[in-house]
């Protein structure tokens, strides 16, 4: 059974387009980008036209908001190997200008934003874990819950809260810090993810950060 076969064996609690876009993550993650393009030639030979526009859309967003997660530059190593294997057909039906227009950002309606997923991912823990982080550096708590959460990851316009979060788990899973990857299940199960899901983007991301290219 090679990769792409395990990967739909382990992820059938997910839908098809989520689950390969939580492989590309995971690949991201465990800096493996060369192993994207065989998800998009997969994805190309079982998906319908209309999943696979799906998937390519919610793995370039995935990857966006992995930035907090994983960096930058595993970020746009993976968004390359993405998008240099999509079909020119795909690719056009994409769009051509951010959607994130600076316009649209009201500090304190994106803080508060990110005020409501911060407390929807960590409910009870959320101000302790806060009153902690803000205590070694208020800067690092600030930019925290307004640039990532209330920005990036509470935006679900191209992939929603429960979808980002499973994301997240796999983005974590190969990064080894378990603390993190801990409250993100706890977090993905807050906001509606089932425990079959979840045991799947875990094991999807450990079966690939375990992969030899």
């Amino acid at each position: 059974m090679d990769l792409l076969e395990n990967i739909d064996s382990i992820g059938q609690s997910l839908q098809a387009p989520l689950r390969y876009t939580i492989a590309t993550t995971a690949m991201a993650s465990s800096n493996k980008p060369t192993l994207i393009p065989l998800v998009v030639s997969h994805g190309q030979r079982v998906l319908s036209e209309e999943d696979f526009l799906a998937f390519v859309s919610t793995a370039r967003e995935s990857l966006l908001k992995m930035v907090a997660t994983i960096g930058a530059p595993r970020v746009i190593n993976a968004t390359a190997a993405l998008m240099d294997s999509v079909p020119q057909s795909t690719a056009d039906m994409l769009p051509k200008h951010s959607g994130r227009s600076k316009d649209e950002y009201i500090y304190s309606d994106i803080r508060s934003r990110g005020e409501s997923l911060w407390r929807s991912v960590y409910s009870r823990q959320a101000d302790k874990l806060e009153q902690k982080i803000g205590n070694w550096y208020p800067d690092l708590i600030e930019v925290i819950k307004t640039d990532l959460y209330g920005r990036l990851l509470s935006d679900c316009r191209i992939l929603d809260a429960k979808s980002t979060e499973l994301c997240t788990i796999a983005a974590l899973v190969p990064i080894d810090v378990p603390a993190q990857l801990k409250s993100h299940v706890l977090g993905a199960g807050r906001l509606g993810a089932s425990q079959e899901e979840i045991d799947a983007a875990h094991a999807i991301a450990q079966l690939i950060y375990s992969f030899s290219e």
